[in-house]
């Protein structure tokens, strides 16, 4: 499985990665968009991050509309304010 997040390759990591917010945020809205051969999945939070994650058998990749800091010790990813 390869994984890019804002255009950059990570380690694939079983599990998965925790989003952890420097401004947290109060409400968000979500929805999966079925695509062909995987799904596009939209996260808009209110404290202004979009995230949008494409998902396919051999590929996830992420794309988070702020600068991000990632601990693959800790499995998260800090999403730092503009």
């Amino acid at each position: 499985m390869q994984v890019y997040l804002n255009g950059k390759k990570m380690k694939f990591i079983d599990g998965g990665y925790e989003y952890v917010f420097m401004k947290p945020y109060q409400r968000y809205t979500q929805e999966e968009i079925p695509r062909p051969g995987g799904k596009l999945l939209i996260q808009l939070y209110d404290n202004g991050v979009q995230i949008r994650t494409l998902k396919t058998e051999k590929e996830v990749s992420t794309l988070i509309n702020r600068e991000v800091a990632v601990d693959e010790i800790n499995r998260k990813i800090y999403i730092l304010e503009e």
